[in-house]
């Protein structure tokens, strides 16, 4: 039986101003629920302007998860900047993780990093999170 391919989508968009720690983390709640229910694994970056998140699963449970997502008001100007199939997840380990609130002390761009060496994270991949990764941070609500 031939291995499924699996839909990987990258979008950034910019939050709403406003938004607050206790904002961050229902999203990061919200991500880790609904993505377990639909096989959906993925990455989410903040970097107190923007977002930038990688989607993978099933095509049409990436597909529809990008749809929910997209209709969050929480942030505008959602832009798919990478769209493809590949052969294993490059997060699978991940329903959703990420270090939304740039602020923690223990999240560093080293952290950052490492988790993007696997062998299964992508050279594009890679390239845009540390690129987004190495933009500068604010504290959210501020």
């Amino acid at each position: 039986m031939p291995n499924r391919l699996i839909t990987s989508l990258i979008y950034v968009s910019t939050a709403r101003p406003g938004l607050v720690e206790e904002d961050l983390l229902a999203i990061q709640a919200s991500a880790q629920r609904n993505n377990a229910r639909c096989g959906i694994t993925g990455l989410i970056l903040f970097n107190g302007f923007n977002f930038m998140q990688c989607i993978e699963g099933d095509r049409a449970s990436a597909n529809e998860c990008l749809h929910r997502i997209e209709l969050d008001d929480r942030h505008s100007g959602m832009t798919v900047v990478s769209h493809g199939e590949i052969s294993s997840p490059q997060f699978p380990q991940w329903r959703m993780f990420g270090p939304l609130l740039p602020v923690q002390s223990e999240w560093t761009q080293a952290g950052l990093d490492q988790l993007l060496a696997g062998d299964a994270v992508t050279d594009a991949t890679r390239t845009l999170f540390q690129s987004f990764g190495s933009l500068g941070a604010k504290t959210p609500g501020r």
